[in-house]
């Protein structure tokens, strides 16, 4: 169902703070009076004020309607802010607007029952589709606990991600750069192998125009056996290591520079992805971004635990020198993305599409 003017509305609201509300979801809602918009509101991060909420404070909403991209909430245990459906019983509101609703077990379809059991108009469905589009990270994240994964990478014309013996260690231009800047500034988790650390020593930070951006996601690197150089950048407050068979020494020296820790079996096909998404889960990662390196992605293909594909190609052959993206051990079966987007970055372009099993 295509959007109305007003559902719009909160969808940009909502788009407008996507990434700084989780594991909240993104939501925008509008207070709509004679036809025309009275108040727009947005959710804060986490612990402040819901988008009803936020559109409702301050104004007179007797008779109103409320547009809200997201099913209000209703109370539930560990809950940090008063229940939306109250507040919009409590403000007047004679008819609500829902695009979808929420699949947060304490909420689901209970929110709108609630209204509408108080006698308020309830309308599910508007905007439906664009509004599933946004909120797919926190979709999956509630209905299944695991994180929304982004398998991001850059490659060559013929495939490679870089030729390090030829000097060619970057791929992309300043338009992907920062593209994919933008991305990083929404998810909440970063995650590379020890072996991207060690070759390029990134830091993983969000950047815009140069500079950090405010909320910055959680840096994470596999490092099963304790390879990663304690004086790396990625390391420091804000990053945690992932190992399982590294010594102790190691672990403080790393540990001295303010990153966690969190640990997990290592075996002979090195640390258990699935194990890693569910407890990221329980750190309430909503969405994360894997940007290698190729062993790393393959790993989590080959798992399945892939969502989406954010893949930048450059107009470069590399050759013999170059390193495949694909690594030489036996890689995933073949598969076509769906509802692939094609964004020009001159001279790059960026192929977006879904994959894996789960769709919303």
């Amino acid at each position: 169902m295509q959007a109305s003017t007003f559902m719009q509305v909160a969808i940009d609201a909502a788009r407008a703070v996507r990434g700084r509300t989780s594991p909240n979801p993104w939501v925008g809602a509008v207070v709509v009076r004679d036809g025309k918009v009275v108040s727009i509101g947005a959710t804060a991060p986490y612990g402040g004020p819901h988008a009803e909420a936020a559109a409702l404070a301050g104004v007179d909403a007797r008779g109103a309607t409320l547009y809200t991209t997201l099913e209000p909430c209703m109370p539930f245990e560990g809950k940090r802010t008063r229940p939306c459906a109250e507040a919009i019983i409590e403000a007047g509101v004679s008819r609500v607007v829902i695009s979808l609703s929420d699949p947060h077990a304490p909420v689901r379809g209970q929110g709108a029952a609630f209204l509408r059991a108080q006698g308020i108009q309830v309308d599910l469905g508007d905007g439906a589709e664009a509004v599933t589009e946004l909120l797919r990270p926190y979709l999956k994240f509630r209905q299944t606990g695991l994180p929304y994964v982004i398998a991001k990478f850059a490659v060559s014309l013929d495939g490679k991600v870089g030729a390090p013996s030829a000097g060619i260690t970057w791929l992309t231009s300043e338009p992907a750069l920062a593209r994919a800047h933008r991305d990083r500034a929404w998810v909440d988790a970063i995650l590379v192998g020890s072996g991207t650390v060690l070759a390029d020593d990134p830091a993983l930070t969000a950047r815009e125009a140069g500079s950090p951006v405010a909320r910055q996601p959680l840096r994470v690197v596999l490092d099963g056996r304790g390879r990663t150089d304690p004086a790396s950048r990625v390391l420091g407050t804000g990053a945690l290591v992932v190992t399982g068979n590294s010594s102790p020494q190691w672990r403080r020296a790393v540990a001295a520079t303010g990153a966690e820790f969190l640990e997990l079996e290592y075996g002979e096909a090195g640390i258990d992805l699935r194990e890693l998404l569910r407890a990221l889960g329980q750190w309430d990662i909503v969405s994360l971004i894997a940007e290698g390196g190729p062993s790393v992605l393959a790993s989590l293909f080959d798992g399945g635990h892939v969502d989406e594909v954010h893949a930048y190609v450059a107009p470069l052959i590399l050759g013999q020198s170059g390193i495949p993206l694909v690594p030489s051990r036996p890689g995933p079966a073949p598969f076509a993305l769906r509802e692939v987007a094609i964004e020009p970055l001159p001279p790059d372009v960026l192929i977006r599409g879904y994959t894996g099993d789960w769709s919303p």
